[in-house]
């Protein structure tokens, strides 16, 4: 069984005043000119990230979170909760979200700095039982608006013969997700016992900007595709949609976790489900549900045949 440990230096601050369940609400009138949405050109590019770039930012991580992982063991995290790491080697935006207690600002930063709540129920979700684990063994996966990258680590240490990683903003990949792999899988793979063992070598990519530039720049597809969190804008809904459409293998399958609603935005499990329903491309199944607090759920998306 996996477990979702994570090692999270407590908030010491006020609670943030804006997450995905709460529309962005700039303080000033020049936040106002980074945070407003002017469209389509206004988002970032998509590119495909070089993991070695991971060594020359380093220091903007918490160097003693040093611990590895293994299949039944606990997961290590780095995880960005200071706001003395937040310097000048982090973009505007984040730096902005960050110190104003701000969870996000649409088409600027998309909250990839936080794990979000989804992401432990569809992680334990796909752990806890062998039929599950067993649907990643040699499989390629996208982990999907990535964050921490948690899901996609787990889906290579339950077999997956390649992952992808793709956030939006490009400093979540380099001084998030490449030192989560780096602390759970990349140490270990370079064992010499794993290569002793390892017949085929796992291919892993980091991809960066927009699911509209990622579609149509890359013409990779996928056998499972997790994404948790990503519906809290039903702007998004048709590149969303898309992305499956082109992304997706015909016997593929797309996990994706969210709130049932999220108050404020206008997004959720519902809204999405008629979006795909009128889309017509598509089958949706909720495969699991939480219903104290924060309603959650996990739905199972596959194509129409």
């Amino acid at each position: 069984m996996f477990k979702f440990s994570f090692q999270v230096e407590p908030e010491d601050e006020s609670p943030s005043t804006t997450s995905k369940d709460e529309k962005a609400k700039p303080e000033s009138s020049t936040e106002e000119s980074k945070s407003t949405v002017k469209g389509d050109s206004d988002v970032y590019p998509c590119e495909e990230l070089d993991f070695e770039s991971l060594q020359s930012n380093k220091t903007a991580v918490n160097p003693e979170v040093t611990s590895s992982f293994t299949p039944g063991a606990e997961l290590a995290i780095d995880y960005l909760n200071h706001l003395a790491l937040l310097d000048e080697t982090f973009t505007d935006d984040i730096v902005t979200a960050e110190t104003d207690h701000s969870d996000l600002i649409p088409n600027r930063y998309e909250g990839g700095l936080k794990v979000w709540e989804c992401t432990y129920d569809l992680g334990e979700f796909l752990s806890a039982c062998e039929e599950r684990r067993a649907e990643f063994g040699g499989k390629k996966v996208l982990d999907l608006g990535c964050g921490a990258g948690l899901l996609g680590i787990e889906a290579l240490l339950l077999g997956a013969s390649c992952v992808h990683f793709q956030d939006y903003n490009k400093d979540v990949l380099t001084k998030l997700t490449m030192v989560n792999y780096d602390l759970n899988c990349r140490s270990s793979t370079e064992s010499d016992e794993s290569k002793e063992q390892k017949s085929t070598p796992v291919e892993v990519k980091f991809f960066s900007g927009d699911w509209g530039s990622f579609t149509e720049k890359y013409d990779e597809t996928y056998d499972l595709i997790l994404t948790s969190e990503t519906i809290y804008s039903t702007q998004n809904y048709a590149k969303l949609l898309q992305l499956f459409d082109r992304k997706l293998e015909p016997s593929g399958v797309v996990y994706l976790a969210a709130k049932t609603y999220y108050f404020g935005v206008g997004g959720g499990v519902r809204l999405f489900e008629q979006a795909i329903d009128a889309d017509g491309r598509f089958r949706h199944e909720v495969v699991w549900k939480c219903c104290s607090g924060v309603k959650r759920e996990i739905v199972r998306i596959t194509r129409k045949l």
